[in-house]
């Protein structure tokens, strides 16, 4: 079987439609995603090339996830907004701690991020971040969490989560959580994240 014919057979594969869509619309596939993991690990150095091709390339993360980075403007550039970043990094900060790493199950609630949030810094300053917003009735704190909790539900539409009920209000950290890591070498994620911007696709 040639190039062409070993490509062409990839792309007939009946995971190669499900995993192409998740990638080019900046989600991760992690280990925990078996079989669309499987299929992509398989067949890497292939659907590098085939990504190549469309000035994109297929990552693979040390801790066991895929995810495709845009090089040029056929795909274009997709960001997280300062309120995902912001939620993203405090995800990972908890994550990291040793309380949670001992009880392993990498679970969390809404409640810990904000709580963690406020260790860190001024409520004005998470709801200005949180909200994108100076206007007083938007820095209630049934506010920051409305926007915590929709931050949570688009970290989980990237892969980053697996929310554990509809409302995002508990949910489980995936190996794609660490590429925030090199992020988290700061106590202060809020400073992190006005400083360091926030394009996903090229952290």
């Amino acid at each position: 079987m040639n190039e062409n014919e070993k490509l062409g057979a990839i792309i007939a594969n009946e995971q190669f439609p499900i995993a192409d869509h998740r990638l080019r619309r900046g989600a991760h596939i992690a280990v925990e995603d078996v079989e669309l993991y499987d299929f992509i690990s398989r067949h890497f150095s292939e659907l590098c090339s085939l990504y190549g091709r469309y000035e994109a390339a297929l990552m693979e993360g040390a801790e066991g996830y895929f995810y495709l980075v845009s090089q040029g403007s056929i795909f274009g550039q997709r960001q997280l907004s300062k309120a995902e970043m912001l939620i993203g990094l405090t995800i990972a900060h908890l994550y990291r701690d040793p309380e949670n790493r001992v009880r392993g199950t990498g679970q969390l609630t809404v409640e810990q991020v904000i709580s963690r949030l406020e260790t860190l810094k001024s409520q004005d300053d998470i709801a200005r971040i949180v909200t994108e917003s100076r206007v007083k009735a938007e820095l209630h704190p049934s506010r920051i969490r409305e926007a915590t909790l929709d931050a949570i539900k688009k970290l989980a539409g990237l892969n980053f989560l697996h929310l554990l009920d509809s409302s995002g209000f508990a949910f489980r950290c995936k190996r794609p959580i660490h590429r925030f890591d090199h992020f988290v070498s700061q106590v202060d994620p809020v400073v992190e994240v006005e400083g360091n911007g926030t394009d996903h696709e090229n952290r």
